[in-house]
């Protein structure tokens, strides 16, 4: 997705507004295939790759099922944050290729605020929250991944007077092949 970004900047650099929908779109495809493929990849072989993370050569077999139970908790809330995260990339993407990297910063500190926020209440179960432990954890990051890309998103389509290629930018979603 950053390897079209060198379109991007190129067509922002010309004030070629439709070469920047394009990329836009370009981007919002791979993200998604790539999300696709990740959800499904996970879903599929989620134990399997969780598995090649655990050291099987100890002799405690509880320690490692205990561990892969935990692991899959987190994976079965973690993939909700998937497609934030994929927007946030294409979309702070584009916005920095434009110049503009205080909105993404911001955003990506209260993402941080967020997760932290929810990883201290919803892990332990903190300030009446229930106790989720890894589950939790995982919630709470992808709380902050919602927050996040809320932010980017309404700050690029508040500002369509500034970056003019977010009007009407789901209008098509045709992308040139040449592209």
């Amino acid at each position: 997705v950053s390897g079209v970004s060198i379109f991007g900047a190129q067509f922002f650099g010309l004030g070629d507004n439709e070469g920047m929908r394009h990329t836009v779109r370009l981007k919002l495809y791979l993200g998604a295939a790539i999300t696709v493929i990740c959800i499904a990849l996970l879903f599929l072989a989620g134990p399997q790759f969780i598995g090649l993370f655990l050291n099987k050569d100890t002799n405690d077999a509880a320690v490692c099922a205990a561990t892969l139970g935990y692991a899959m908790a987190y994976l079965r809330v973690i993939v909700w944050g998937f497609f934030p995260f994929m927007m946030v990339q294409v979309y702070a993407g584009t916005l920095r290729e434009t110049g503009e990297t205080m909105v993404p910063m911001i955003a990506g500190v209260a993402a941080v605020v967020v997760n932290l926020t929810g990883n201290y209440l919803l892990i332990f179960g903190n300030g009446g929250f229930p106790r989720m432990g890894a589950a939790g954890a995982a919630l709470a990051t992808v709380i902050s991944r919602w927050v996040e890309m809320s932010i980017v998103l309404v700050y690029a389509h508040r500002n369509t007077h500034r970056y003019p290629f977010f009007a009407g930018i789901y209008r098509s979603f045709a992308v040139p092949v040449a592209l």
